[in-house]
């Protein structure tokens, strides 16, 4: 690929979305969202200005591109705090979806990169309506609320003033013509409510075609993961059936091979040596039973009986059962979930648990299944040594399978202090 997607891991694909609250928490949060665009768009506008100033003077030579490269930087820096500011008023920050140079790129080849991306130039443009637009209408929110705070507290220090207090069609001189301006304060709180509701709604509506991905632009973003993920799942299938092939050659298969060969010299011998017959038909025994061993743990592995007939939480627990771990289940899930994700959960778990017997020295195991917003959320969490390789082959698949689900798999494993997984998977169909 000639581009690397950058994206912030706080946000999702869709846009947020504004959430109805109470008037007076919504108003709050407008006034501190107005409050915080006071301050950044003072630092916005002064950062364009220096940016393209100090820029455009300093083009004609090697260290304007230099210094070019460092505004891209800025204006980016810039946008992202604008993105988050703008969670005060809606569910979460604004998406960002950036084209940067591959690794190892010099400096030259980010700069041509930064300025062929258009986000570059939307958080260039957003920077300077931010310290021009969005710093009016700051200045008018906070205006505003601050006469309405001064008209109804006025009864407490209009005695203060070395004048009448002028309201603009008289004069407060007086303790009830103060408490008459108090009660008009009140009475204007709902306007100036309603009037920052609209002006914070208006600003949004021009931050975000700014500050967001445009709809291709998700759209090709999500084309990318979904090639990535549908192409690690399909690995990752190879991966079982070469290891199913290997198992069923390295053990079922050699049992078979060695069945055969006991009952075909117990057949030779049945006459002349009846006794060494007889042991070779135990021997023949021993390895049939064996084979069916191996051939019963070696289905379990590609599906167990017991996830398609008592589903996730039994399976689960069966799978505890049979670990030499103390091993802790809290499962509060459905019944049934859909196969898929029922197959990949129990898989998680049960590579989880192999890990933590093989390499993590871990005596206890905690397993917990729940359910958050539609999704299921898997934790395996053990008291190991710690230090697993997230891109290590058993995790690395494990993450494939949960990926092609649209799910996610985290592995946090400090030294010393054991090893999480954490797996959220979506369960709509």
């Amino acid at each position: 690929m000639t581009d690397a997607m950058h994206d912030d891991p706080t946000v999702a694909f869709d846009p947020p979305t504004m959430t109805l609250r109470p008037l007076g928490a919504q108003w709050g949060r407008d006034f501190a969202f107005h409050s915080v665009g006071l301050i950044t768009s003072v630092v916005g506008f002064t950062l364009w200005v220096t940016a393209v100033s100090v820029t455009l003077s300093l083009l004609i030579f090697l260290i304007g591109l230099f210094v070019a490269l460092g505004s891209f930087y800025c204006f980016r820096w810039f946008a992202r705090l604008e993105r988050r500011r703008a969670a005060l008023v809606q569910d979460g920050p604004i998406a960002e979806r950036y084209r940067d140079a591959p690794r190892g790129s010099g400096w030259f080849q980010k700069l041509k990169f930064m300025a062929k991306d258009p986000a570059t130039w939307k958080d260039c443009a957003w920077t300077l309506l931010c310290g021009t637009v969005g710093f009016a209408i700051s200045v008018f929110v906070v205006t505003i609320w601050g006469l309405v705070l001064g008209l109804v507290t006025l009864p407490a220090w209009y005695w203060a003033l070395p004048e009448s207090a002028n309201v603009g069609i008289y004069e407060v001189d007086t303790l009830p013509l103060a408490l008459l301006t108090a009660a008009i304060g009140l009475l204007l709180i709902p306007v100036a409510g309603w009037l920052v509701r609209l002006l914070t709604v208006a600003e949004l509506a021009l931050m975000r075609p700014l500050l967001r991905p445009s709809r291709e632009e998700q759209l090709a973003e999500r084309v990318e993961v979904l090639t990535t993920t549908r192409a690690g799942a399909v690995n990752a299938q190879a991966a079982e059936l070469q290891r199913i092939e290997r198992d069923l050659h390295d053990g079922a298969q050699a049992r078979l091979v060695a069945l055969a060969l006991n009952l075909g010299m117990a057949e030779d011998k049945f006459d002349s040596d009846p006794e060494q017959a007889r042991e070779l038909l135990a021997e023949a025994r021993g390895e049939a039973k064996t084979a069916l061993t191996e051939l019963r743990d070696l289905a379990r592995g590609i599906h167990p009986p017991i996830l398609t007939d008592r589903g996730l939480a039994a399976a689960v627990t069966a799978l505890a059962a049979r670990s030499p771990l103390a091993v802790t289940i809290e499962a509060d899930v459905p019944d049934r979930l859909p196969p898929a994700v029922e197959a990949a959960a129990y898989f998680v778990v049960a590579e989880a648990l192999a890990n933590a017997t093989k390499h993590s020295r871990a005596l206890r195991v905690l397993v917990r299944l729940s359910m958050s917003d539609g999704q299921l959320v898997i934790e395996i969490a053990d008291d190991g040594v710690g230090g697993a390789d997230p891109e290590g082959s058993g995790l690395l698949g494990l993450r494939r399978r949960i990926e092609a689900l649209d799910g996610e798999l985290h592995v946090v494993s400090p030294r010393s202090s054991g090893t999480t997984l954490h797996a959220e998977v979506p369960c709509g169909s």
